[in-house]
């Protein structure tokens, strides 16, 4: 969610640049910054490509930020006078092709137009291109046939990092994707305390956060007396199997208030802990949840060895990476949606190993699955997805489901899914 110079200096919230906030910023002559650029026209000569990668790129490496085009300036970096373009979508689409030039792409590069209404313009729409603070920076752009370069913003000038300025930057993108993976532990991590621990449960866990989070202070406030919207949109994105719609009924459906975040639980009344599914949704768009794998009954498994059902597992893992992802998009979080699954089992003692199983066709006991081991550990699986994709397409989300529910059961020699 953009929040730049240009909001912070007309007293605005995080969220997109509208048509009030540029007639605004001409009255109030705010000023080019690290993270704000005006423009008049969109430049369409020879070296218009490179010309607009490192604009993108400079922004990207340094905070993030905007470029308004349609807006002149006075010389002095102040916007002056809203002029507008005319004919702006084949601008957009140019520009978005010229962002190409940037290696690594930028994640959650936004290009759009912002219509203005006549008269008083002489054109009948600006084009804002959002740039996030980019996890993978540092982002590099041509200089020449032979040589690539690495810009950065310097208040409202642009220039190039040095040898030293590369080296902390590499260094800085190693120590975020640390960061990020630390994140998705700790996230699961601190469920623990809030998942009912009896000496045969198994959990599988789902931690999912954005590369570009939201502002956590702009959420609402939690409302106990309403569904969990995230909840109940992911709810309808889901085939009928889903186990989410199983776990829960119109009043568990409903949240808690937590610490920066909405807790729902199967358990009604929920006393602190869930014994069947529990789910986190913190207001920054990250996302913690937990369902119970185990059978009723375990009188097929010997002494102190846990069960996981595939299929429960796997149709578990789809609805809460679901869930996850519409929880992400509408707190307008954004970027590369990074999940971890693990399987866990609660109990701090009598900890035995962990058995893939399923229900004999015929039978209809459960049974391990043939050719299966059990597993003292399973290492958590972890994937990502671009969040619009994992959001908007089917395919895309059921690719990142898939992914991770393999990575989860051929742990256990299984070559196949059961369900997915």
């Amino acid at each position: 969610m953009t929040y730049t110079t240009l909001h912070r200096a007309l007293g605005v919230p995080a969220g997109p640049v509208t048509e009030q906030m540029l007639h605004d910023a001409v009255a109030a002559r705010v000023g080019e910054a690290e993270d704000l650029d005006w423009k008049e026209a969109v430049d369409d000569g020879k070296d218009s490509a490179k010309e607009f990668g490192k604009d993108v790129a400079a922004m990207a490496n340094t905070a993030g930020g905007v470029i308004v085009y349609g807006v002149r300036e006075d010389g002095a970096g102040h916007a002056a006078e809203l002029v507008g373009l005319t004919n702006p979508h084949p601008l957009v689409q140019s520009l978005r092709g010229k962002a190409g030039m940037v290696r690594p792409f930028v994640p959650a590069l936004r290009i759009h137009a912002v219509p203005l209404n006549p008269p008083g313009h002489a054109g009948d729409h600006a084009i804002v291109v959002e740039i996030p603070r980019s996890p993978d920076a540092p982002h590099l752009v041509p200089q020449s046939k032979e040589s690539w370069g690495l810009p950065r913003r310097r208040g409202s000038d642009t220039d190039w990092l040095g040898e030293s300025d590369l080296e902390t930057a590499y260094a800085d993108r190693f120590a975020r994707r640390r960061a990020a993976d630390d994140h998705l532990a700790d996230l699961a991590g601190q469920l623990s305390d809030r998942l009912t621990q009896t000496t045969r449960t198994v959990w599988v866990t789902v931690a999912a956060a954005c590369s570009v989070p939201s502002a956590a202070d702009t959420a609402d406030a939690v409302d106990p007396n309403q569904e969990e919207p995230s909840l109940v949109q992911a709810l309808d994105l889901l085939p009928n199997d889903n186990q989410l719609r199983d776990a829960f009924d119109r009043a568990t459906v409903r949240p808690r208030t937590g610490l920066r975040r909405a807790v729902v639980s199967s358990d009604n009344p929920y006393n602190g802990t869930s014994t069947d599914c529990h789910l986190e949704l913190l207001h920054d768009g990250s996302f913690a949840a937990a369902m119970e794998l185990g059978e009723a009954t375990y009188d097929h498994l010997p002494g102190t060895q846990r069960s996981a059902r595939q299929g429960f597992l796997e149709v578990c893992i789809r609805d809460l990476v679901t869930v996850a992802a519409v929880h992400a998009s509408r707190r307008g979080a954004d970027g590369m949606l990074q999940v971890q699954v693990g399987i866990v089992p609660t109990a701090p003692t009598e900890v035995g190993p962990v058995g893939l199983i399923h229900r004999h066709p015929i039978k209809g006991s459960p049974e391990l699955v043939p050719n299966s081991i059990t597993l003292s550990r399973v290492v958590p699986a972890t994937a990502e997805a671009p969040l619009a994709d994992a959001v908007s397409s089917d395919t895309r989300r059921q690719q990142l489901t898939r992914e991770l529910a393999l990575d989860m059961v051929q742990q256990f020699a299984v070559p196949t899914l059961r369900s997915l």
